[in-house]
């Protein structure tokens, strides 16, 4: 056995201790480096937060509310242009509302005189009738008939269409009034009125004497047809013809002085909105035009409408508009027929004289007959 001295010992003790003072001490800088690691950690979490968010920056500066705030700016600015009466523009242009109402007496005093040359006592006269309960009653009476219209027509086979102006009062209505229609002989009429407007100017002599000829020859109603070609008839017979007898033939002659384009213009400037083309076509409106217009003519010219006026008293055909009205009441009318379409036109002479015109396709004869005539009547006892 090997004997080791003190001093060894001791020695060996002291290296002993050393190493375990420094493994102590190198322990305890390790809890300190440990505690302060974390710390380090969580303290230096803010700096790469950017490196995060950065990323989400142009999203957020997509929604923005400057650029949310953008659109609501310019939207006012071109709001006036594009939508001016705008709810939410109007309390910015109040201003300017208000300075286009401040005209308004101007106006009004210039329209003074434009009133001073019509008689007072007819304005005085419409606003008593606007203010009149008799009138508000009328007007009932008005919206009730054109009921009872609407109903009895679209109970009838075929297809129908008038219009209706009292020549007085001016109230005015239609049903189909603005379709289009095979006119047939009821252009007639305007052709004839435009005839004697010619001779009212003097452009035309109603004792001229016109040629028949192979060019003015239609078959269908009328006399001429019968006769020879070369025979004479003066402009004023060919025109009672072409009313009375609704002759082609004496038509044609007449339109052969005035000028088919002249005609058409004609029906246009006095109130047709249908161009009487090829098709032959016209509406019920068109034709009421003409026949308020022959009634203006008449009051104006009674010395040369009257002649037409009178023409149209006595035609060959009493079985529509005039069928089922009292005798003694005068109708200046101009009737139409083709295949399956029968028209009447006129000025009824009431109390208060009314133009009518009723206008039909796809019907058939006898009931057309009727239909007009019920109409005609239903009207006329309205008026009166």
């Amino acid at each position: 056995m090997i004997k080791i001295s003190r001093h060894t010992r001791s020695k060996r003790f002291g290296v002993l201790f050393f190493i375990n003072l420094v493994l102590f001490a190198f322990v305890f800088v390790l809890m300190l480096a440990g505690k302060r690691f974390p710390q380090e950690l969580s303290a230096g979490k803010p700096e790469p937060k950017p490196l995060q968010t950065t990323p989400y920056l142009p999203k957020q500066q997509e929604q923005v509310p400057m650029q949310t705030k953008l659109p609501q700016t310019i939207q006012p600015e071109y709001a006036p242009l594009q939508t001016a009466p705008s709810h939410t523009i109007q309390p910015e242009p109040t201003p300017f509302q208000t300075i286009q109402l401040e005209p308004t007496p101007l106006q009004n005093i210039l329209l003074k005189p434009t009133q001073i040359p019509s008689e007072p006592s007819q304005a005085v006269q419409q606003t008593d009738r606007q203010s009149s309960p008799a009138l508000c009653a009328k007007e009932g009476e008005l919206n009730e008939l054109k009921l009872m219209l609407v109903e009895y027509i679209g109970q009838q086979q075929g297809k129908y269409g008038l219009y209706y102006i009292n020549l007085v009062t001016k109230e005015e209505f239609g049903i189909n009034d603005r379709d289009e229609y095979i006119a047939a002989s009821t252009t007639k009429l305007p052709m004839n009125m435009m005839l004697y407007c010619e001779i009212k100017a003097g452009r035309i002599d109603p004792d001229e004497v016109l040629t028949y000829s192979e060019e003015d020859f239609e078959p269908g109603t009328g006399v001429i047809q019968e006769s020879d070609f070369g025979t004479l008839y003066t402009v004023r017979e060919a025109a009672r013809l072409s009313i009375a007898h609704s002759d082609n033939c004496a038509m044609n002659m007449i339109i052969r002085i005035l000028g088919i384009d002249n005609i058409r213009h004609y029906m246009q400037e006095i109130g047709g909105t249908i161009y009487y083309g090829d098709s032959h076509r016209s509406c019920p409106y068109d034709l009421a035009m003409y026949a308020a217009e022959l009634y203006r003519f008449y009051e104006e010219s009674p010395d040369i409408a009257e002649i037409l006026i009178e023409d149209l008293q006595n035609t060959a055909w009493n079985d529509r508009i005039n069928k089922y009205l009292p005798k003694e009441t005068k109708v200046s009318h101009k009737i139409g027929n083709y295949p399956k379409v029968y028209n009447d036109v006129g000025i009824v002479f009431a109390s208060e004289p009314y133009a009518i015109a009723i206008m039909s396709e796809n019907v058939e004869q006898a009931m057309a007959f009727e239909v007009i005539a019920t109409i005609s009547k239903m009207i006329y006892d309205y008026v009166e």
